[in-house]
């Protein structure tokens, strides 16, 4: 999959390309209206009007104003239909078994005069020979083995409607109407806790946590210089000092390219006891909508919270 090149240096491994990004698609809605641009990005929404040669469309997030010009097609997309449960098939009889033959006969026992074998005795032949057996060479001491590096915890986490749970390591946030679970994404990345994004994987949001070992600004760097790594004409736009959950935290908004396309990057680190978070949010910058799309990614990013230790 595309979406991972852009995890690529945040774990020192090489991840699939990263894909191209897509349009947030808002609220769901029994019949949208689906305009798709000739640039291959699709946007979900009710046009509501037409002027100066713009359709206007409203989104979940706002008005969009998408220039006629820039349309390949408009298509309406018939509301999705639950589907039917399935009915439970009927476990599968077990067939009895065939009775045993009768008549079987019986292993015959050994004879009364068997007797085991037993290890013969040297201590008849020692005395006969004079000589006493070699004492046994004492075996090398077998080094004790290295100590086993602890497995990492089972990530627990869930979607309760526009709302993302992880229990492990006990915070929530915000979850966008289209954007879904991408476990794909998170076993790409040894550090990442949760991936989330569009399901086609072209906005994509990867939370990273591990253990702190550097002052907050030393972290911060870090990972910022790793990430510049990933991007040709890579140019970080802004770095800054806000908040994250109540916590201090550096905001890095960068841009690059990768597979032919502009990204728009949004690096977040902050630190809670001994543990680092990173939050990468990830969006194709040379779209109409970028600005949807990045506030949509703040959106998430300011509203996660951490459960009352």
């Amino acid at each position: 999959m595309e979406a991972f090149a852009i995890l690529k240096a945040m774990s020192g491994r090489v991840i699939p390309r990263l894909a191209l990004l897509t349009v947030l698609t808002g609220a769901i809605v029994a019949h949208a209206d689906e305009i798709r641009l000739k640039d291959g990005t699709k946007i979900s929404g009710t046009i509501v009007g037409f002027e100066n040669d713009s359709f206007k469309v409203e989104t979940a997030y706002g008005f969009a104003v998408i220039r006629k010009d820039k349309v390949a097609d408009i298509v309406v997309s018939a509301p999705k239909k639950e589907p039917e449960p399935k009915a439970k098939a009927n476990p599968p009889v077990t067939p009895h078994s065939a009775a045993a033959p009768e008549n079987v006969p019986a292993a015959a026992n050994p004879p009364a005069t068997e007797r085991p074998l037993v290890a013969p005795n040297t201590s008849a032949l020692t005395a006969k020979n004079g000589t006493m057996p070699a004492k046994p060479t004492a075996a090398t001491p077998t080094p004790p083995a290295p100590p086993v590096a602890p497995e990492p915890p089972v990530i627990r986490d869930e979607i309760r409607g526009n709302l993302y749970l992880n229990h492990t390591y006990g915070f929530q946030m915000y979850k966008p109407p289209s954007w879904d679970l991408i476990p794909a994404a998170r076993k790409a990345l040894p550090d990442a806790v949760a991936a989330l994004g569009t399901s086609d994987e072209t906005t994509l949001l990867v939370i990273g946590r591990k253990s702190a070992r550097d002052s907050l600004d030393a972290h911060a760097a870090a990972t910022g210089e790793a990430l510049s790594g990933v991007y040709e004409n890579y140019r970080l736009i802004s770095s800054r000092h806000v908040t994250i959950a109540g916590l201090p935290a550096v905001e890095q908004r960068s841009r690059g390219t990768a597979d032919g396309h502009d990204w728009s990057v949004v690096l977040l680190t902050f630190m809670r006891g001994n543990d680092a978070f990173t939050l990468l949010g990830m969006t194709w910058a040379n779209s109409d909508l970028i600005q949807v799309q990045e506030n949509v990614i703040a959106k998430t990013v300011n509203s996660l919270t951490f459960a009352a230790q």
